[in-house]
This record gives structure tokens, C-alpha cells and sequence, in this order.
């Protein structure tokens, strides 16, 4: 536990040193790798719930967690991803798809600007997981936050809670810590700028000139 938390200070110093650059139609798909850590939650009451959260509680890690995401509008994002840990001794063991809301539309309406260092979202989904010899479908809620480090790398940090159902179901909470690339930017002329900020897509040209080349050669 002490350790994830150091890599979550570790993501907070970066967030102060980066530059946004969220996920967009320029580049609709992500990919991530990294390392989750899972807890089997305690009590129904509430105050016990954020006690097992943040305390030190069974907290065990697991590699890998892999995620893929496409971008859906300015505010949604899909995202599915496969975790693997063992928890008190048990293989865990979750397939979950979820969908990210983007959160920076949001602190531009309640702050009037949003923020250059980074992209906060929350998610919810549903997932499947095989769990003390167990399968069980589960509720997912979480929020998370990608820290660009350029236009295609982050360091992301995602955090939430997953509600078992059935006999069989357990509650559990999941952090995870890893790497995203997004990807697929178009290039039609090839001359470096994506079309989306090409003002000539269709001609090579120069980043100077928003992709359009330097007509009278100056």
C-alpha cells in the first residue's frame, strides 16, 4: 500500500508539470498497461465503507491491468479492460466495460477555464469477474484522471468500486496506476500535421503554415 500510494503522489507531481492534450477525434483510440490493486470490501455501513478505502485494509497488487478506449464524442469515451490480481490468497480475475464522462467541460463551466495539467472523468460500467472460484456480474463506479506528458502519452490513475451480484457476488474496490498512447490520428498528405488541424489535408505543406504549403517561398 505504501508504495501505490507513492506512485499516486508520483502522478499528482507530473499532473503539475505536463500539458493536457485529452483524447479527441484527432486520435479516437487508447490503449493502456499498468499495475491494479484490488480490496474485498467490509461493512454496508457507509462510514466503515470509506474506512476500508482509505485505510491499509487487504490491499494486494495485481499485474497486469490492460484497458483499450474509443473515443466516442467530446464527452464519452468507451472503455473496456481485463485486470488480473490475488486477493487473500484467491485469483482475481475481471473483464469490465465501462464509459468515461469527461470532466473538463464541467470545471470550464464552474471555474471558467479548465485546466492545463490534466483530464479528470468518471466512469460507470458493468463487468464480469471470476473471483474465489466464483463468476459474477458487477456494477462499476469509479473517476480517474490522465496526466498528458505530449500528444500521445499519459500516465493514468483510476480509482472506484465494483458491486457484486448474486450469491456468489463480492464487493470490491480497485485502484489502478498505468501508461496510456492514444493513437489513429490521419495523415492524409503525410507532411507531419493530422488532418484535423490541417487547413490543406490533401497537400503537403508545412507545420508553420497549418500543413498548407509555402506558396511564394518566402
Amino acid at each position: 500500500m505504501k508504495q501505490f500510494k507513492i506512485a499516486v503522489i508520483a502522478l499528482f507531481t507530473l499532473v503539475t508539470v505536463s500539458n493536457v492534450s485529452a483524447q479527441d477525434a484527432s486520435n479516437p483510440w487508447a490503449v493502456s498497461a499498468g499495475i491494479t490493486m484490488v480490496d474485498v470490501r467490509g461493512n454496508a455501513n457507509f462510514g466503515d465503507i470509506l474506512k476500508d478505502y482509505f485505510g491499509t485494509g487487504d490491499w494486494e497488487f495485481g499485474i497486469p491491468r490492460i484497458s483499450g478506449e474509443r473515443y466516442l464524442t467530446d464527452d464519452f469515451t468507451a472503455q473496456v479492460a481485463l485486470s488480473y490480481a490475488k486477493v487473500n490468497s484467491a485469483t482475481y480475475i475481471a473483464a469490465d466495460a465501462n464509459v468515461k464522462y469527461n470532466l473538463n467541460k464541467l470545471s470550464e463551466m464552474v471555474f471558467g477555464s479548465t485546466s492545463p495539467y490534466f483530464d479528470p472523468y468518471v466512469y460507470a460500467g458493468a463487468g464480469l469477474t471470476h473471483f474465489y472460484g466464483n463468476k459474477f456480474l458487477s456494477a462499476n463506479i469509479g473517476v480517474g484522471i490522465n496526466s498528458w506528458l505530449n500528444d500521445n502519452y499519459a500516465i493514468n490513475f483510476q480509482t472506484g468500486a465494483k458491486r457484486g451480484f448474486g450469491s456468489n457476488g463480492v464487493d470490491v474496490f480497485q485502484h489502478s496506476l498505468g501508461v496510456v498512447y492514444k493513437f489513429g490520428a490521419k495523415d492524409t498528405d503525410g507532411d507531419g500535421v493530422v488532418d484535423n488541424d490541417d487547413t490543406c489535408p490533401e497537400v503537403a505543406g508545412l507545420a508553420a503554415f497549418n500543413g498548407c504549403p509555402d506558396t511564394d517561398g518566402d
